[in-house]
């Protein structure tokens, strides 16, 4: 091996799945969807993330700001656009990939049998707009990794994921 390569081997970084901090997407769920950044800030984005979702998990009608990008590691999962059938999705499997442009109207869920592992990308900061079918608030209200933002106030959790 060259010193070339073993100076760049020097400069890897590793981050073991044990050993990352687990973070609920939503604060008021914790046993709902978690997530763990790998690199970046999710906070402030851009920003790659591992995110786990129980079995059985169903997200309520959300969009991002950014595009989001997604592949299946472990487990299936389902997503679907506002007005498209839940039954239509295409189920995703380890390895699949999916893109879900920013502003778009989706939700996100689990298959019903298995927890689903994913790994997550997005150029800007993590965010979750509620939404109610054709694009109006719901609880106006959007939750950022690491806390909540109300269009009065913000708050934030104590421990932000860095």
């Amino acid at each position: 091996m060259s010193n070339t390569a073993r100076e760049q081997l020097s400069l890897a970084t590793t981050r073991k799945v044990a050993d990352l901090k687990w973070r609920p997407v939503d604060p008021h769920n914790p046993s709902g969807a978690r997530m763990a950044a790998l690199w970046g800030d999710p906070m402030s984005g851009p920003y790659g993330a591992l995110r786990r979702v129980p079995a059985g998990f169903e997200s309520p009608l959300h969009r991002h700001s950014s595009d989001e990008r997604v592949v299946v590691i472990d487990g299936a999962s389902i997503h679907w656009a506002e007005g498209h059938d839940r039954r239509a999705a295409p189920i995703m499997r380890s390895g699949d990939y999916l893109l879900i442009p920013a502003g778009v109207n989706h939700v996100s869920a689990a298959t019903a049998d298995e927890e689903c592992l994913e790994l997550i990308t997005q150029d800007g900061r993590f965010d979750f707009t509620l939404a109610t079918p054709q694009g109006g608030l719901d609880v106006m209200k959007i939750i950022s990794f690491g806390g909540t933002r109300s269009l009065a106030q913000r708050v934030v959790a104590e421990d932000v994921i860095r």
